[in-house]
């Protein structure tokens, strides 16, 4: 007879639940750092344009043309600002699947201890009854093996040691 462990749906949904805890984290990392290239790319295209205002007024720019660099530039400040933003977030969202897996994983961790004490008693226990079985053969051996050299014993007390009958 194997051991049957009464919670193992339990603890197989665990694992599931666990596996997709890990997906989920995945997910959110993936999602962070498109966020990460996304904000250095905003924050190297707005460096690049403040380069671009830098040459552009020391050749003699004309002022309408150095106020459109000037509102680019702010818009480009701004969307590093939301693109920053949006990384921040999905930093948030990386920490909380982290810490969702972590829990996971220790509820999961929780059943597997659980199944491994009820398999090491399940083993004690049929070892114990095997012991006890083993034991009851032995005892009833012995017990045959008793009666049969008694009776010779008997038998060979009921005759005399002359070797006549009686």
């Amino acid at each position: 007879m194997s051991f049957k462990f009464r919670l193992q749906r339990v603890l197989e949904l665990r694992e599931e639940h666990e596996k997709a805890k890990a997906r989920a984290l995945a997910s959110a990392r993936d999602n962070a750092d498109a966020a990460h290239r996304a904000k250095d790319e905003i924050a190297n295209l707005r460096d690049h344009s403040k380069q671009q205002i830098s040459t552009t007024a020391n050749s003699g720019p004309r002022i309408g043309h150095l106020h459109q660099l000037g509102f680019v530039l702010a818009s480009l400040d701004e969307r590093v600002l939301l693109a920053a933003d949006a990384a921040k977030l999905a930093d948030d969202d990386v920490q909380k699947a982290q810490e969702m897996l972590e829990e996971a994983a220790r509820d999961r961790r929780v059943l597997d201890r659980l199944k491994s004490r009820h398999t090491d008693t399940w083993r004690a226990e049929s070892a114990h009854k095997d012991r006890v079985a083993m034991d009851e053969v032995a005892l009833a051996q012995f017990s045959r093996k008793a009666g049969l050299t008694a009776a010779d014993d008997a038998a060979s007390s009921n005759t005399p040691i002359d070797g006549s009958h009686s």
